[in-house]
């Protein structure tokens, strides 16, 4: 007789011994956690001594997202995390992931994370450190923009049960974010989270302007023949308006008799010469007799 059934919990057994190999594979490892609650009293050396619930940087918020990261802590609402770099302790979930992040004095809850943050007036005022909470079921830290114009960016969370924290990407125009819709997140900012100061960057070396090239010395010849040209361009004084005669008259210039160095006429020495301005001399009669014994 023949029996189908004799071997078949062998092969169960071999299945699921393949099942169970193939699920440690694929499921991430994930760090050992406490399961009891405990209040933070420092925030590790991520948070540089700063005390719980204190300023926090947007590089340290992002510092300890990625540290819980690295080291794959996974999710779990009745669970704890505590380490030396983000102190503790803090709840495992998505609500309890942002509190650690912002380094918080306890482990918030999606409702509660409002009270000590800012609701930006949009999506487009996030930035890196920010988070998008959803009231009602879920929050994620907000990573950074890589494409601000498209809109698209990275975030950090605490998903769900039996994932560990990690880095996603998405668009902020996506109809759903980690799974959740869009419209239902509201945009906040920790009230106490700050910018580190940043060295003040050199001001710009002002623009020396070029020495003006020294006018090189003009040669003294062209000097003398333009000053040449301007004495023979003067104009010659117009003559007195009182005097027209003399102006016509070629005795005119000549200057009165008895004068140092006036001229003689060669005419006649007996000749009287005109007083400037006076005309031509007078005429002289003489007789015939006199006129010849005069040669």
């Amino acid at each position: 007789m023949h029996r189908p059934f004799v071997r078949r919990p062998k092969a169960l057994a071999a299945l699921a011994g393949l099942a169970l190999a193939i699920g440690l594979a694929v499921i991430p490892a994930q760090a050992q956690s406490t399961p009891h609650y405990e209040r933070p009293m420092t925030t590790g050396s991520i948070g540089r001594g700063a005390a719980p619930g204190g300023p926090a940087t947007r590089e340290q918020v992002i510092a300890r997202a990625e540290h819980w990261v690295k080291k794959g802590v996974a999710y779990s609402q009745a669970r704890w995390w505590k380490d030396e770099a983000t102190g503790g302790s803090y709840r495992q979930d998505c609500s309890g992931f942002v509190s650690m992040a912002w380094q918080l004095k306890e482990s918030l809850t999606t409702r509660s994370l409002p009270a000590v943050a800012d609701r930006l007036s949009g999506f487009d005022q996030l930035q890196a450190g920010d988070a998008l909470d959803y009231p009602a079921a879920h929050a994620v830290l907000f990573g950074g923009w890589t494409d601000k114009a498209k809109g698209d960016f990275v975030y950090y969370s605490q998903s769900r049960s039996g994932r560990p924290a990690r880095k996603d990407t998405a668009n902020i125009h996506d109809s759903r974010i980690a799974g959740h819709p869009r419209t239902a997140y509201i945009p906040l900012r920790y009230k106490k989270i700050t910018t580190a100061p940043q060295a003040p960057s050199p001001a710009p070396a002002q623009p020396t302007a070029p020495p003006k090239p020294k006018a090189e010395p003009k040669p003294k010849a062209k000097q003398e023949s333009k000053q040449e040209s301007k004495q023979e361009s003067k104009p010659e004084p117009n003559p007195s308006p009182t005097a027209p005669a003399a102006a016509a008259s070629p005795s005119a210039s000549k200057p009165p008799a008895g004068t140092a160095g006036a001229p003689t006429s060669a005419a006649r020495p007996d000749a009287t010469v005109p007083a400037p301005g006076g005309g031509c001399a007078p005429t002289v009669r003489v007789s015939f007799w006199q006129w010849i014994f005069s040669f």
